[in-house]
């Protein structure tokens, strides 16, 4: 579980963060771009909660010995 939260966090410092300067090569209106970085970073934070919720289900099914 945090192995999955910390390499979330890296990707969006490492990969959606520049994202401006590494694939629009500053052409682009730096409102456009941020726009896509915020849509970005919102949809990777919330496949990140659905796969946590995801896996405390099944955590607490093992748990509780429920099927």
């Amino acid at each position: 579980m945090w192995l999955m939260i910390i390499l979330v966090s890296l990707f969006l410092i490492a990969i959606v963060a520049p994202l401006h300067l590494s694939v629009f090569h500053n052409s682009t209106d730096r409102y456009v771009s941020s726009a896509i970085q915020a849509f970005l970073a919102v949809g990777i934070v919330i496949v990140l909660i659905l796969l946590l919720s995801k896996m405390k289900s099944q955590y607490l099914r093992r748990k509780l010995d429920i099927r």
